[in-house]
C-alpha cells in the first residue's frame, strides 16, 4: 500500500514539473533571447580608415578595402608580414625595418577586420579565404612572384594556408608562435549564429574586451611584462574603430578546416619560433608542428612570452634573418 502511493505521488511530481517546465523553459528562453537587445552597446571612437603610417597604403581587393605598408620596394627578395588576433602592421614595428635592410623588399598587411583594413561583415574570416585574399593582393603587386611567408600566432595559420594554396610561390615559411586551426578539438561555432547571442557578444565586445584595462591586461599576459605606453597605444587605437565588435562577432562564427591535419604536407622550409614562456600558444604546439612537418626547424627563445618579434626583437630577427639567409 505504501508502494503504491509513493508511485502515485512520485508520478504526480514529476508531471507536475514537467507542466511547469513547459511554461518557464520557453519564458526563459523569451527572455534571454530580447535580454541582449536591451543592454546598450558602447559606440567605439576609434579613428577613420585613414593611414597612420608614412608607408602606409590603402586597395580594394574583392571589395574589401585593405590597408598595407611596404619597405625597400626597390628589392628584389619578396617577403609577407601577417599579424595575429587583434594585430596589425604595428606588430612588426621592428622586423620589418631590419628585414628591408638585409635586403628584401617587405609587405605587411592589415587583415579584414584588424589595423586599418575594412571592417567587412559578408568577409568569410577562415585561413583559407584570408589566404585568398592575400594572394590576390599580392599578385596585384607582383603577378606570379616567389615570396617568403611569416605569420604571427592567427596569423601562421593564414601564411600555412598560402603555402599550400601556391606552393610554387613560396619560397620559405616563418611562424612566430604560429596557431594553426585544428577542428578535432570540436567546433561550437555554430552557436554563434543566433541574433541575441550575437548581440550579446558585442555588448560583451564592447564594455569588457574593448576596454583601456583589458587590452592592457591582455598585452601584459601576451609579452610577459607590462607593455609601455606606446605599445599599448599601438594596439588599443585600431581596435576602437566602428564594428570592430561586429567584425569579431562574424569571426567567431567562422568554421575553420582541419590544417593541422594538412600542415605535413607542406614541403617548403618551415622556421618555427616559440617563446618559451608562451602562455597563449603553448611550446608543446610548437613541438607537435615540428614533428608533423616535413622540413622544419624550432627555435625556442628563453624567458620570451607570445610576441618575440616585439619583446626580443634583436633576438628574433637575428633567428629569422640567418634561417633566410639559407633559403634565398
Amino acid at each position: 500500500m505504501k508502494i503504491i502511493i509513493y508511485s502515485r505521488i512520485k508520478k504526480t511530481t514529476i508531471l507536475s514539473v514537467l507542466k511547469k517546465a513547459g511554461v518557464i523553459l520557453p519564458g526563459l528562453f523569451i527572455i534571454l533571447s530580447i535580454l541582449p537587445y536591451l543592454l546598450p552597446l558602447r559606440a567605439l571612437p576609434g579613428p577613420p580608415f585613414e593611414p597612420l603610417y608614412e608607408n602606409s597604403k590603402l586597395t580594394k581587393i574583392e571589395d574589401i578595402k585593405l590597408h598595407y605598408r611596404q619597405w625597400g620596394e626597390d628589392n628584389t627578395e619578396k617577403f609577407l608580414l601577417v599579424h595575429g588576433f587583434a594585430g596589425s602592421t604595428f606588430s612588426w614595428r621592428y622586423t620589418a625595418p631590419a628585414l628591408a635592410a638585409a635586403g628584401y623588399r617587405v609587405v605587411a598587411i592589415d587583415l579584414p577586420g584588424f589595423g586599418l583594413s575594412e571592417r567587412s561583415l559578408s568577409f568569410t574570416k577562415t585561413a583559407e579565404k584570408r589566404a585568398e585574399l592575400l594572394w590576390d593582393l599580392l599578385d596585384s603587386l607582383e603577378p606570379g612572384s616567389e615570396w617568403h611567408l611569416v605569420g604571427h600566432s592567427m596569423g601562421g595559420g593564414v601564411v600555412a594556408a598560402m603555402a599550400m594554396q601556391k606552393p610554387e610561390q613560396v619560397k620559405s615559411i616563418s611562424m612566430a608562435a604560429g596557431a594553426i586551426p585544428d577542428a578535432s578539438r570540436g567546433n561550437f561555432n555554430w552557436v554563434f549564429h543566433y541574433p541575441p547571442l550575437q548581440r550579446l557578444v558585442r555588448h560583451l565586445a564592447t564594455r569588457v574586451f574593448l576596454t583601456e584595462e583589458n587590452i592592457q591586461n591582455v598585452l601584459a599576459s601576451a609579452y610577459g611584462r607590462t607593455p609601455e605606453e606606446n605599445e599599448f597605444k599601438g594596439y588599443y587605437r585600431p581596435l576602437l574603430i566602428e564594428d570592430t565588435d561586429a567584425a569579431l562577432v562574424e569571426m567567431l562564427k567562422t568554421s575553420e578546416k582541419n590544417l593541422l591535419n594538412e600542415i605535413k604536407t607542406l614541403q617548403v622550409p618551415v622556421l618555427l619560433i616559440w617563446g618559451e614562456e608562451d602562455s597563449w600558444v603553448q611550446l608543446e604546439r610548437g613541438y607537435k608542428l615540428d614533428n608533423l612537418l616535413p622540413d622544419s626547424e624550432l627555435v625556442i627563445i628563453p624567458g620570451e612570452g607570445h610576441c618575440p618579434m616585439e619583446t626580443e626583437p634583436k633576438e628574433f630577427n637575428s633567428i629569422l634573418l640567418q634561417f633566410l639567409d639559407g633559403n634565398r
